[in-house]
């Protein structure tokens, strides 16, 4: 087992171990505001409403930055082994970005052309609203696998990442689906807006890929080997 795997079976450094299991419970709920405020606009063209949804993701990212940064410090105070220390930074830095992802489709939702956005094919939604709803399955089972460092034996953990992994797959085959659509059936849009509703079906694959390659990484940390 490596180091910070057993550090966290272990309880050491309770404090630390306690504020990364709330700093990843924060970027979940910033994914799942996400996928509400995506709902409210696409499906119930409730823009006003959405859009204060998506400022409420702002914040909770803000929130997540700020715990983070907490964690950082103690880190940086703790009687802690190199190693440990340093798997447990890469660990909390790739939770926080799933949640600068999410933060930042629902930036670009928050001052994008409504009516563009609105206008692209109704597969492109509901394919859009798809790939959010995986990427809110993959994040809570994320949270699941941060829990279980404690919990939970390293087989276990292994197939929670394994499930993550197909989600995130499911995710990317979506998102050809949405390049098709939107070459072969794309409505006469202001050019800028069209590069920025590609940069946000970009960073709402980045969700599912972040939370992808946290969870490797934490396979990764449980199948190390002590040196």
């Amino acid at each position: 087992m490596s180091s910070l795997f057993e550090w966290f079976k272990s309880r050491n450094e309770e404090t630390a171990i306690n504020k990364t299991l709330v700093h990843m419970q924060k970027v979940l709920e910033c994914v799942v505001e996400f996928e509400k405020g995506l709902t409210f606009f696409i499906e119930e063209r409730k823009i006003d409403l959405a859009h204060k949804v998506f400022s409420r993701v702002d914040k909770l990212e803000h929130e997540a930055d700020i715990i983070r940064r907490d964690i950082l410090g103690m880190l940086s105070k703790a009687e802690l082994t190199s190693i440990i220390r340093e798997n447990l930074i890469h660990l909390v830095r790739r939770i926080d970005e799933v949640a600068n992802a999410t933060n930042a489709g629902a930036r670009i939702l928050g001052y994008i052309n409504p009516t563009d956005f609105l206008n692209l094919d109704k597969k492109v939604h509901e394919t859009i609203i798809e790939m959010a709803r995986i990427s809110v399955k993959a994040v809570k089972m994320l949270n699941h696998m941060v829990k279980s460092l404690i919990t939970l034996e390293k087989a276990e953990i292994q197939k929670i990442g394994e499930e993550i992994n197909i989600l995130e797959h499911e995710c990317d085959e979506l998102r050809f689906i949405i390049n098709h659509t939107l070459l072969s059936n794309h409505p006469n849009i202001n050019p800028f807006c069209a590069i920025e509703i590609h940069n946000f079906i970009s960073i709402l694959e980045a969700i599912s890929d972040n939370a992808e390659d946290t969870a490797d990484y934490i396979i990764m940390l449980t199948v190390a080997k002590r040196t």
